[in-house]
């Protein structure tokens, strides 16, 4: 073999390592943001402190308590605002900080068999950083309205 064919031999599989480790750079780049993204839905989702684990606690403190129940009948549903297109999935919810500490303010709404109402929640981190009720309110729709205080800690 002569010195230009070692040579041409040499280039073509420097050629080649470089291309597959171009092609490895990208396939391992999209795993990462494929498993970045799967991280960031799954903390929003499951989280107990983002806004829909915050909606599950306090709609489950609303089907647990005694007077609402009494006044909207069993079983009871919740469910955020109504788009345009009819669907009710969007959480009503703010989040602002108040001399430091991280405050969210809920609104959804409830219905049983008997009625409707419209729950309005707000919740501050304490010292534990866990989110802990100021208020959690039920209002009653139609006659006659009635106001249900679940929690207040202001």
């Amino acid at each position: 073999m002569s010195v230009n064919k070692i040579f041409i031999v040499r280039l073509f599989t420097v050629k080649e390592v470089g291309k597959d480790a171009t092609y490895t750079v990208v396939i391992v780049a999209g795993i990462a943001v494929t498993v970045l993204m799967f991280y960031m839905i799954g903390r929003e989702l499951f989280s107990a402190e983002s806004p829909s684990g915050l909606y599950g606690a306090a709609l489950k403190a609303c089907q647990n308590n005694i007077q609402v129940t009494a006044a909207l009948g069993e079983p009871i549903k919740g469910y955020g605002e109504t788009t345009r297109r009819g669907r009710r999935r969007y959480i009503s919810h703010t989040e602002f900080e108040v001399n430091g500490v991280p405050h969210m303010r809920l609104k959804f709404y409830i219905e049983g068999p008997y009625g409707k109402a419209t729950v309005h929640a707000e919740m501050r981190k304490g010292e534990n950083n866990k989110y802990e009720y100021r208020y959690l309110i039920v209002e009653t729709e139609g006659y006659p309205h009635r106001t249900f205080i679940l929690e207040d800690n202001r």
